[in-house]
């Protein structure tokens, strides 16, 4: 395990690829041209099954000493990955990039001096430029689809307004360390990292934010984003009901309103892919939420209905012998 960092401004860089063989090159680039260069640059393959770990491989060849490669043996997901990793950092600070993302030059020593100014923050976060395949700009900034808020006071707590929306980059979070570790990382059973993480940790922590555009976010057909955030995506909504879960002992107003959205999702979820036990109890713990007790009862009686039907549509498995 690597010794602790002395260094007060020491950043550990974890790089995530997934079947990234055409972007990652680019990736690291970005990383090893900073400003204020990474004390250690994690690159973890999470078994891609392509040529990515060996491209990931040829590049580290030709810059000894810059970073070191991690395969996972099997896939584990993001947040597995992510948690693996993190737990070996020792630096002060810490970020994560996908493979596919790139950093502005700055990136790095403007999230320091960010945190520099603001002691008691426990992230800092930025604008993003939006790419294509090529790296040609779609979108000057990332305001052009989650515009954030005016106020600067909710950008810096922004607990209260996350449960309206989330604007902020997942690309460009930059973390203490020591904090991130203590709040238990990331949420293995979720199948993306930042929402939840965001709600949990703006609870009792202030955020260090700036407009500057220090990433650069790749959209991509294949990527999470376009194919994990489907409405009626079962792990979708388990994500986003886990992170309004967080409002449970929030001030009246907001505890309603979580337990109203959370309910909201129990019945899409009820209609959705999910499997019918977890949506039942999905409906169950946000019952609270119905807008009265014939609209429970109502929903509950559906989803009776509906995991009835699924029982019955199940496809019966034979034995040897039998018909």
């Amino acid at each position: 395990m690597p010794a602790t960092s002395t260094s007060a401004g020491a950043t550990t860089v974890l790089v995530v690829a997934y079947r990234h063989a055409d972007f990652v090159v680019e990736c690291l680039d970005s990383i090893r041209t900073q400003s204020a260069p990474p004390e250690r640059v994690i690159v973890a393959d999470d078994c891609s099954g392509d040529s990515t770990p060996d491209v990931i491989a040829d590049y580290l060849a030709q810059h000894p000493g810059f970073g070191e490669l991690h395969r996972n043996e099997t896939n584990l997901g993001l947040n597995r990955t992510l948690n693996l990793h993190l737990a070996t950092v020792r630096t002060p600070f810490f970020t994560y990039i996908s493979a596919d993302d790139l950093m502005a030059p700055q990136r790095i020593e403007r999230h320091l001096a960010l945190l520099r100014e603001a002691p008691d923050a426990i992230l800092a976060y930025s604008d993003a430029e939006v790419i294509d395949r090529d790296s040609r700009r779609v979108a000057e900034s990332s305001k052009d689809e989650f515009p954030w808020p005016d106020s600067p006071s909710v950008r810096e707590r922004p607990f209260a307004e996350l449960i309206h929306r989330n604007w902020i980059p997942a690309a460009s979070l930059f973390f203490r360390t020591p904090e991130l570790q203590a709040a238990g990382g990331y949420r293995e059973d979720l199948f993306y990292e930042d929402f939840e993480l965001l709600v949990r940790l703006s609870k009792a922590h202030t955020f260090a934010w700036t407009d500057e555009k220090l990433v650069a976010v790749r959209r991509l057909e294949t990527s999470l984003g376009a194919t994990g955030f489907a409405a009626t995506s079962p792990r979708f909504l388990t994500a986003l009901d886990a992170a309004l879960q967080h409002y449970s002992d929030a001030e009246p107003e907001l505890r309603a309103l979580a337990l109203s959205r959370r309910w909201e999702l129990a019945k899409r979820a009820s209609r959705s892919p999910m499997d019918a036990r977890t949506s039942g109890r999905m409906l169950w713990s946000a019952r609270g939420g119905a807008s009265s007790r014939p609209a429970l009862a109502r929903h509950l009686l559906a989803w009776a209905a509906g995991s009835a039907k699924r029982r019955v549509r199940r496809p019966r498995t034979s034995t040897p012998g039998t018909p």
